[in-house]
């Protein structure tokens, strides 16, 4: 099946009408024009804006993160508003992004979840200075940790990498080693296993394998 058709990009391109397909030399799908969201949450003011995005959308999506790019430098980047020097946009951590999209795993739910949530939240930063109302990663690496903490529900970066580690191996060979909690028992007795097993569905132990690099070397 074709990338289009697996995101539903025909679905999609009826709500935003002015983003079309762009030419890549590489095999993913590029995504380039005006992007308008009409939003509001409870008790925060309403928006409607206008911005000029860039989505690179990968073939194994959704075991992959779209990247997007703020082309017309609409949102500072001031090391304020989550908006990496590339330009790209700093939408979360990694495997809470993942975790998001496999709610709706199309174009349209990664929009829903994870990119009109991060429009909304950076207008209102810009616009009226209300910080980030979805909540927002602390700068540099103990940010990424107390989100991955948070997620998986351990208390320190050693028991982070430890969860990280079993995400890597296979459920069999998981279950025989002491779990990441700390408890003393194996994590195949600890109902630890079952939240580890939900992130086992969402993303290729190759994919913990990279997650779990970049945190030994913060």
């Amino acid at each position: 099946m074709h990338i289009s058709k697996s995101i539903k990009l025909a679905e999609f391109i009826k709500t935003q009408p002015f983003m079309s397909i762009q030419p890549s030399k590489y095999n993913e799908l590029i995504l380039e024009g005006n992007f308008n969201m009409v939003v509001q949450y409870d008790g925060f003011p309403k928006i409607n804006k206008t911005y000029n995005l860039q989505i690179k959308i990968f073939q194994n999506f959704p075991y992959s993160i779209p990247i997007v790019t703020e082309v017309e430098g609409k949102i500072p980047r001031d090391g304020n508003h989550h908006v990496n020097p590339d330009k790209t946009l700093c939408l979360g951590s990694q495997i809470k992004l993942l975790e998001l999209i496999h709610k709706k795993p199309t174009l349209e739910g990664f929009v829903e979840y994870c990119l009109i949530p991060f429009l909304y939240a950076a207008t209102l930063k810009m616009e009226y200075n209300i910080d980030f109302i979805f909540g927002e990663l602390a700068h540099g690496d103990d940010g990424l940790i107390d989100e991955y903490c948070a997620l998986f529900g351990v208390t320190n970066k050693e028991q982070v990498l430890n969860v990280l580690t079993m995400l890597t191996l296979n459920k069999r060979v998981a279950n025989k080693w002491s779990c990441p909690c700390q408890c003393e028992n194996r994590l195949g007795k600890c109902s630890l296993r079952f939240k580890i097993n939900k992130y086992r569905k969402i993303a290729f132990r190759s994919w913990y394998k990279n997650i779990l690099h970049r945190i030994y070397i913060l």
